[in-house]
C-alpha cells in the first residue's frame, strides 16, 4: 500500500478522483438550487415594483410573478433536499467508510519497529485528525454553495447595473484578501496546536492503560507533574489560535460593513436619478443584505477550513511515512514442507546502537527439531525471533524457511507459518472462545473446545460463568497468568503452524501452573519445529538441542546433560538459577 501524500490537497485529490461523478452531480444540483433561490429574490422584487404602480395591468403582472415565485420556491426546496441527500448518501457516507478502512489498513502495515517507537495514543489521535476529511468536505459543500451564490448574485446585479454588480464582486475579492494574509500564521498555529493535542492525548492514554501500576507505585503526583506542562502548552496554543482567528474575523467584518454601505449609497443614487427601477432597487437591497452577510459568513467558514486542513496535515504524518518492511512485488505465499529454518551470514544491529547484535551469524534448525536457546540478557535471543518473524530486516544475509527466503514470501504467509507463545500473553477484551480462535480462520466451537482440552484449559473455562462466552477482560485481567498462558497454547494448538516459538512461556508462573503448562506444551510440540527461549533453564531439558548465545554468537551447543557436564557458560547459568530457587537470572 502506497503512503499517503504529506499535503492536504494531493491527499484530498485521491478521494475526489474516487467519487468524481458524485461530486459533479452535487455541483450541478448546487448551481440549480442557488440560481432558483436568487430567482426568488428577483421575482419578489418584481412583485414589489408591480404593486407600486397600482393599476390593473400591474396587478395581473404581479399575479404572474407570484405564481412564478411559488414555482421557483418549490423547485428550490426540492433541489436543496435532493442535493443534500445525494451528497450525504452517495458521497459523504461512502467517503467516510473508505477513509476509515484505508487509514486503519495503512496503520496496521507499519513495521513492528515503527509501532513500538510511537505512542499508541498519539497514533490513534492522528488517525482521528485525518478522519476529519469527510467533516471538512461537508463544510466545503456549504462553502461551495455560498461561493456559487456570490457568483450568481454578481451576475444578476450586473444585469441591473454593471457598476453595482462589479462593485459587489470586487467586495467579495477584497473580503477574501485579508484571509490570505492570515492563512500562513493560522495554519502554523493550528498545526502546532494539533500536534500538541495528539501528544497530550497519547500521554493520557498511556496513563489510563497503566493506571493500576501508577496506583500501586503511588506515582499519581509524578504523572500529574509531567502532564500539566503539556496541558499548559496546549492551552497557550489554543489561545494563540483563537486570537489569530478573532483578528481575522473582525477585520473582515469591518471591511464588509464599509463596502456594503458604499454600494447601497450608489444603488439609492441610481434609483433617485431614474437609472434603475423600483423593482431593481428592491432587488439590490435584498441581494446586498443577504449577500454581504454571506461574504462574512463564508470567510468565517473558510477560516475554519484552514484550521481543519492544518489539523489533517499534521495527522497525516504516520500515514505519509513509508512502510519499513514491505512484501516484494513478486512475493509468493510460503509453502511449508516441515519447518526447516536457516540463518545464513546474518548481520544485524539496532538503529542508534554502538555495536551490532549479530555479525556473520549462522544457524540451521532441522524440520521438526526442538531447539532451546539460552543466554544472558542482551545476548540476542529475542532479536533472533524478531528477525525470524521479520519484525526487523537483517542488515545483510538471509533467513530461510524450508528453503524459501522470508524476504521473497508474503508477510501474511510467514506469520501464519509461525506461532508465538510469549511470556506475557496478549489477550483481547472479547469472549474466551474468540481469544482462542484468534489468528485461525473457519474454526467452530468443537475445534476450539478440543484445542482447549489439549491445553488443559477446558476445566477452568467451563467453571466460569458463561464458559467459552465469558469475557477475558481488558488485556485478560479477569484471568490468571497460568490461565492466559493455557489459552495461548490452545490458540497455538488450533492454529497448528509448522514453526512454534516459545518466548519464556513459563518464566513468570507458579509451580502448579508451570506443571500444567508443561503438560499442555507436550501436546503442542509433537509435530512442529520448536524454538524455545528460556531463562528458567530447567524447562529446556526435553529439547533435542540447546544453543547458548553470548554477544550474538553461539558459544555452546548440545543437549541439556552434555552442556551441564561441560561445566561451561550453560552450567554457570543453570547453577545461578538454582541458587535463586529456579527463578530467572
Amino acid at each position: 500500500m502506497q503512503p499517503f501524500p504529506k499535503k492536504f490537497w494531493p491527499f484530498c485529490a485521491i478521494y475526489a478522483k474516487l467519487y468524481k461523478w458524485q461530486i459533479c452531480a452535487v455541483f450541478l444540483l448546487s448551481i440549480t438550487e442557488v440560481w432558483l433561490i436568487n430567482m426568488n429574490n428577483r421575482l419578489f422584487a418584481d412583485i414589489t415594483g408591480a404593486i407600486k404602480l397600482g393599476d390593473a395591468d400591474s396587478y395581473r403582472v404581479a399575479m404572474r410573478f407570484v405564481w412564478l415565485l411559488a414555482i421557483c420556491g418549490i423547485c428550490s426546496i426540492i433541489a436543496s433536499q435532493i442535493s443534500r441527500y445525494y451528497f450525504n448518501a452517495k458521497f459523504l457516507v461512502a467517503c467516510r467508510s473508505r477513509l476509515e478502512k484505508d487509514l486503519f489498513a495503512y496503520l496496521l502495515g507499519h513495521s513492528y519497529e515503527y509501532i513500538t517507537t510511537k505512542q499508541s495514543g498519539m497514533l490513534i489521535q492522528q488517525k482521528e485528525q485525518v478522519k476529519k476529511l469527510p467533516e471538512l468536505l461537508e463544510n466545503a459543500f456549504g462553502d461551495l454553495r455560498m461561493t456559487l451564490d456570490i457568483l450568481i448574485k454578481a451576475i444578476m446585479l450586473m444585469c441591473v447595473s454593471p457598476i453595482i454588480g462589479g462593485g459587489y464582486l470586487l467586495c467579495a475579492v477584497l473580503v477574501m484578501f485579508p484571509g490570505r494574509a492570515f492563512a500562513k500564521p493560522l495554519s502554523r498555529v493550528s498545526k502546532a496546536r494539533s500536534k500538541m493535542s495528539a501528544i497530550v492525548d497519547g500521554r493520557m492514554l498511556d496513563i489510563v492503560n497503566n493506571l493500576p501500576l501508577i496506583k500501586q507505585y503511588d506515582n499519581i503526583n509524578d504523572e500529574k507533574r509531567h502532564l500539566h506542562p503539556l496541558l499548559k502548552q496546549e492551552y497557550i496554543l489554543r489561545q494563540k489560535n483563537m486570537l489569530v482567528s478573532w483578528g481575522q474575523y473582525n477585520l473582515i467584518g469591518v471591511i464588509t460593513s464599509l463596502l456594503s454601505f458604499i454600494i447601497l449609497l450608489l444603488g439609492v443614487y441610481y434609483w433617485s436619478i431614474g437609472a434603475i427601477s423600483t423593482a431593481d432597487i428592491v432587488f439590490i437591497l435584498i441581494t446586498l443584505t443577504l449577500g454581504l452577510s454571506g461574504l462574512s459568513e463564508l470567510q468565517y467558514y473558510l477560516q475554519q477550513d484552514r484550521q481543519a486542513i492544518a489539523t489533517i496535515e499534521q495527522g497525516l504524518e504516520p500515514f505519509a511515512e513509508p512502510h519499513g518492511i514491505v512484501d516484494a512485488e513478486s512475493a509468493q505465499a510460503l509453502k511449508p514442507r516441515g519447518g526447516k529454518i536457516e540463518f545464513r551470514h546474518i548481520d544485524f544491529g539496532y538503529k542508534g546502537a554502538r555495536k551490532p547484535i549479530f555479525n556473520d551469524f549462522n544457524l540451521v534448525i532441522k524440520a521438526g527439531e526442538k531447539v532451546g536457546i539460552a543466554g544472558a540478557s542482551g545476548s540476542g535471543k529475542s532479536t533472533l525471533i524478531n528477525l525470524l518473524q521479520r519484525s526487523y530486516e537483517p542488515d545483510s544475509g538471509a533467513i530461510l524457511i524450508d528453503g524459501q527466503n522470508i524476504t521473497a514470501i508474503t508477510q501474511e504467509s510467514l506469520h501464519r507459518a509461525v506461532s508465538l507463545i510469549p511470556q506475557d500473553t496478549v489477550m483481547f477484551n472479547r469472549r474466551i472462545a474468540d481469544n482462542i480462535a484468534f489468528g485461525t480462520e473457519n474454526c467452530n466451537r468443537r475445534k476450539i473446545k478440543k484445542a482447549a482440552q489439549k491445553a488443559y484449559a477446558d476445566d477452568f473455562i467451563c467453571d466460569k460463568e458463561g464458559g467459552y462466552d465469558a469475557f477475558a477482560g481488558d488485556r485478560g485481567c479477569l484471568l490468571s497468568g497460568g490461565e492466559r498462558q493455557r489459552i495461548a497454547i490452545a490458540r497455538a494448538i488450533l492454529r497448528n503452524a509448522p514453526v512454534l516459538v516459545l518466548d519464556e512461556a513459563t518464566s513468570a508462573l507458579d509451580s502448579e501452573s508451570e506443571i500444567l503448562i508443561q503438560k499442555a506444551l507436550e501436546n503442542l510440540i509433537k509435530n512442529q519445529t520448536v524454538i524455545a527461549i528460556a531463562h528458567r533453564l530447567s524447562t529446556l531439558k526435553n529439547m533435542d538441542r540447546i544453543l547458548v548465545l553470548d554477544k550474538g554468537k553461539i558459544c555452546e551447543e548440545g543437549t541439556f546433560e552434555e552442556l551441564l557436564s561441560k561445566g561451561g557458560k550453560f552450567a554457570k547459568l543453570y547453577a545461578a538459577t538454582q541458587r535463586k530457587g529456579g527463578k530467572n537470572v
